[in-house]
C-alpha cells in the first residue's frame, strides 16, 4: 500500500470513528434527557396499542377475503377506534411517567394533561366537543407544557414559602398551572386568532409539502414516514390526514384507470408498503434477515416476537428492542435502506420494467403475497421484491456486523470485587475502528437489561457501616448502603450501581436510599444519642433539578433528638457543573445537612474540592492507609491530616483493617475511623443492637459517675 493510499485509509478511518463517537454521544444526552424520556415512554405505552391494530386490520383482511363483509367492516371500524384512542393513551402517559419520574401526585399529573389537551384542542377548533379527534404532537405537547409548567409553579411555590404538608403545594400548584393555562389560551385565542390562523395555515401547507404527488415529494413522504421514529413516533400517525387523503386518491385513480379515463400513478400508499415498508416501516425485514446471518448476535432475543410480527408488517418489538429508538447509529440504515428502495423502484416502474399498482391492498397482507395481488400476478414485480429485500440486507448488514462485534459479554471479565469490567485497552485507540465507542454503543441496552433483571430477581435492602470515634471507640456515625437481596437470599455488593449510573437513575437509588435509611432511623434508632447518618449522593444526583425538594420532603418529619444528616460527594467521579454543584451544597448546608468529601486523594481535584465546596468532613481513602507501608507514607499521612485541619474539616479515615494501621493513623492525628478492624458493613438490626448496648453502657458509666460525685458530697 502506498504511502498516499494509507494517508487516506487513515484519514477515512479516523473520520468514522470520530462520526460515531459523535453519534453515541448524542445518543447518551438524548437518552438522559427527561423529555425524551416522557416521550419514549409515551410512545412505548402504544406498542401493545399498535400490534392489537394490526392483528385486527388482518383479522379484517381475512374476513373479507373469505367474504364475510360485516365482520370485516366490524373489524376495520375498531382499528379506527384504536387508532383514534392512541394520542389520548400517550397524553395521559406522558403525565403518569412526568408524575413517577418526579415524585408527584400521578392523579393531578393526569387531570392536568388532559384539562391541557382539551384547552389546546378548544384553541385550535371551536367546533371541537370532544378529544379524540387530536393528533400526536398535540397531545405529546399538551402533556409535557402542562406538567413542566406545574413543577415550575411548585418550585415557585416552594421557594415562596416552606409548606409543612406537600400536599398543598400539589394541590395549589394544579390549580394555579390550570388557570395559568386557561389564561394563556384565551389570550391567544382573543388577541391572536389571527396569527393563530396563519400559524395553523403555515401547518397545513407545510404538510402538503410532504403529500407524495411526484417524484420529489415522494422522497420526502419516505423522510416523514422513517425519521420521526428516531423518538418513537410512527410517521403514519403524524400526519395521518396525508394518508387519508393519499388512500381515497389511489382508489379514485384506479377507479379511473378501470373505466380508461386515466393511467395508473406509480405512486400510491400500496406502492410504499411494497417496496419501502418490507416487514414494517425502514424495510425492517432485511435487518430480521441480517440478525439471523449473525449466529451470535445478542438480538435473536428478540425475534421469537419480532419476526412473526414482521410477517404482517408490524415492527414495534424490533424498533424498541434493538433498538431503533434513539438510536443516531442505527437510524442511519433504517432511513437509507426504504429511500433507496424507493429510487429503485420507482426507477423499475417508470422504466415499466414492473407493472404500476392495480389493487389496493392491506399494509398488513404479507409482503410477497402483497406484491403478487397490487402488482396483477406479476412475477417481475415478486423478483424486483427480493431484489430490494436484498438490498436492504447489504445496507443494514455493516451496522449490525458492528454491533455485534462491539457488543459487551454478560458478566465477563467482570471483578467480583470492584463490579468493573477488565477490558484490555489497545495503545493506538485511533488506529482500532469504533473502539472508541464500543461500551458506549452497547452498554446502556445492557445496563437496562441488567436493572430489569435486578427489579425482578429480588429487592434492594440497606445496610449500614458504623464509623468510629478513636478516643473512646464509640459509634458516632453511620454510613448506609445499599445491597440487593435476590429472591434465594443472596446479598450482592453494589457492582450494579454502575448499571444506574450508564441510564442516568443515579438520582432513583439515591433518592431511594435516602427516604427509607431515614425512615428506619426514626423508627428503630431513635434512643440514640449524637449520632450522624451518612448518605452517599452522586454526581447525577448533585445537579438533579429534584434533589432540593426531596431533600424538603424527606426532612419534612424531624429526625431524632441528636441525629444530623450528613451527604457524602465522591471525590474520586468528577463532577460535570462545579459552579451549580458548590451552589446546591451551600443550599444544603442552609438546612443544616452536614457535607462530607468522600474517596479523598484518589481522583481527580483534590485540593480543587477543598478550596470551591463547603465542606464538614474529609474522609481519606484507603489508599492512604496502603500508603503507610512505603518509606515516607506516614509523614504523608501526616502532611495530609494537618491540611485537612487547615480548612476546618473533621478527618475520617477508611480502610483500617490491622492494630499497626490503628495506631500509625492515631499518632497522625486523625479522630474517626472506619474499617474492617472495627465493624464492616452490616444489616440494620445488627447495627441497632450495637447502638443498644452503646447505650446500655453510657447510661452505666453515667450512673456510677452519678454515685461517685453523690459520695463526693
Amino acid at each position: 500500500m502506498s504511502i498516499n493510499a494509507s494517508g487516506n485509509f487513515v484519514r477515512k478511518l479516523w473520520l468514522y470513528n470520530n462520526l460515531l463517537h459523535r453519534l453515541h454521544n448524542s445518543q447518551s444526552r438524548l437518552l438522559n434527557n427527561r423529555f425524551a424520556h416522557a416521550i419514549i415512554a409515551s410512545t412505548m405505552a402504544i406498542v401493545p396499542l399498535s400490534i392489537v391494530r394490526g392483528l385486527v386490520i388482518t383479522a379484517s383482511v381475512i374476513c373479507d377475503t373469505a367474504g364475510f363483509n360485516n365482520a370485516a367492516i366490524w373489524f376495520m371500524q375498531l382499528q379506527v377506534g384504536f387508532l383514534a384512542l392512541a394520542p389520548l393513551v400517550m397524553n395521559i402517559y406522558v403525565a403518569v411517567h412526568w408524575a413517577v419520574r418526579n415524585r408527584l401526585s400521578q392523579i393531578y399529573c393526569i387531570a392536568l394533561s388532559i384539562s391541557t389537551l382539551m384547552i389546546f384542542r378548544r384553541i385550535l377548533d371551536d367546533n371541537a366537543q370532544f378529544f379524540l379527534d387530536i393528533s400526536i404532537p398535540l397531545a405529546l405537547a399538551s402533556g409535557i407544557i402542562g406538567n413542566y409548567l406545574q413543577e415550575v409553579v411548585s418550585e415557585s411555590l416552594l421557594k415562596f414559602r416552606r409548606w409543612k404538608d406537600s400536599s398543598y403545594v400539589n394541590i395549589l400548584s394544579f390549580f394555579i398551572t390550570l388557570g395559568i393555562i386557561a389564561l394563556f389560551s384565551g389570550v391567544i385565542k382573543l388577541g391572536a386568532a389571527i396569527w393563530l390562523k396563519d400559524g395553523m395555515d403555515f401547518l397545513s401547507s407545510l404538510s402538503l409539502y410532504f403529500y407524495p404527488k411526484d417524484f420529489l415529494h415522494g422522497i420526502s413522504y419516505v423522510l416523514l414516514r422513517t425519521v420521526p421514529w428516531f423518538f418513537g413516533l410512527h410517521g403514519y400517525y403524524l400526519f395521518l390526514d396525508i394518508d387519508v387523503a393519499f388512500t381515497a386518491a389511489q382508489k379514485i385513480n384506479i377507479s379511473d384507470w378501470h373505466t380508461l379515463r386515466h393511467p395508473l400513478n406509480i405512486l400510491s400508499p400500496v406502492f410504499y408498503d411494497m417496496w419501502c415498508n418490507a416487514g414494517g416501516t425502514g424495510n425492517t425485514l432485511s435487518l430480521i434477515i441480517c440478525i439471523l446471518m449473525e449466529g451470535k448476535s445478542p438480538h435473536r432475543r428478540l425475534l421469537g416476537i419480532a419476526g412473526p410480527m414482521a410477517l404482517f408488517n408490524i415492527n414495534e418489538p424490533l424498533i424498541f428492542g434493538y433498538p431503533i429508538v434513539l438510536n443516531p447509529v442505527m437510524i442511519i440504515p433504517f432511513v437509507l435502506a426504504p429511500l433507496m428502495s424507493y429510487l429503485v423502484a420507482y426507477a423499475a416502474t417508470y422504466l415499466n420494467l414492473v407493472p404500476r399498482i392495480s389493487e389496493v391492498v392491506s399494509w398488513s397482507t404479507p409482503s410477497p403475497i402483497k406484491v403478487w395481488l397490487a402488482s396483477g400476478h406479476s412475477i417481475s414485480a415478486v423478483v424486483l421484491y427480493l431484489f430490494i429485500v436484498a438490498l436492504g440486507v447489504v445496507i443494514y448488514r455493516p451496522f449490525v456486523t458492528s454491533s455485534l462485534k462491539h457488543s459487551i459479554p454478560d458478566n465477563e471479565d467482570l471483578d467480583g470485587f470492584t463490579g468493573e469490567m477488565n477490558i484490555s485497552q489497545p495503545t493506538d485507540f485511533d488506529m482500532v475502528p469504533n473502539y472508541s465507542h464500543v461500551v458506549e454503543g452497547n452498554s446502556y441496552i445492557e445496563a437496562q437489561r441488567q436493572i430489569e433483571k435486578l427489579q425482578t430477581t429480588g429487592k434492594f435492602i440497606l445496610y449500614f457501616q458504623p464509623q468510629v470515634r478513636l478516643t473512646d471507640n464509640k459509634i458516632v456515625a453511620l454510613e448506609v448502603l445499599i445491597r440487593h437481596q435476590s429472591d434465594d437470599g443472596k446479598i450482592t455488593p453494589p457492582v450494579f450501581l454502575k448499571h444506574y449510573e450508564r441510564t442516568g437513575l443515579m438520582p432513583e437509588i439515591d433518592f431511594w436510599v435516602m427516604e427509607h435509611a431515614l425512615d428506619y432511623v426514626r423508627e428503630h434508632m431513635a434512643d440514640a444519642e449524637n449520632m450522624t447518618l451518612s448518605v452517599n449522593i452522586s454526581p447525577q444526583t448533585l445537579v438533579d433539578y429534584r434533589l432540593l425538594n426531596v431533600v424538603r420532603k424527606v426532612l419534612a418529619k424531624p429526625l431524632p433528638d441528636g441525629w444530623h444528616l450528613e451527604f457524602e460527594i465522591t471525590e474520586s467521579q468528577k463532577v460535570q457543573e462545579p459552579v451549580r454543584v458548590a451552589e446546591v451544597l451551600e443550599k444544603m448546608r442552609n438546612l443544616g445537612i452536614k457535607i462530607a468529601l468522600d474517596d479523598f486523594g484518589s481522583g481527580y481535584s483534590t485540593l480543587h474540592y477543598l478550596t470551591r465546596y463547603p465542606l464538614d468532613k474529609i474522609k481519606l481513602d484507603r489508599s492512604m492507609v496502603l500508603g503507610l507501608a512505603k518509606p515516607d507514607g506516614f509523614n504523608f499521612l501526616q502532611q495530609v491530616v494537618k491540611l485537612c485541619k487547615v480548612v476546618q474539616c473533621e478527618v475520617l479515615i477508611e480502610g483500617v483493617e490491622t492494630q499497626d494501621e490503628l495506631e500509625q493513623v492515631q499518632t497522625a492525628g486523625i479522630e474517626l475511623c472506619q474499617g474492617y478492624l472495627f465493624y464492616r458493613p452490616l444489616p440494620g438490626n445488627t447495627v441497632c443492637q450495637l447502638l443498644a448496648e452503646q447505650h446500655i453502657q453510657k447510661t452505666l458509666r453515667d450512673g456510677m459517675h452519678n454515685k461517685s460525685e453523690a459520695r463526693v458530697v
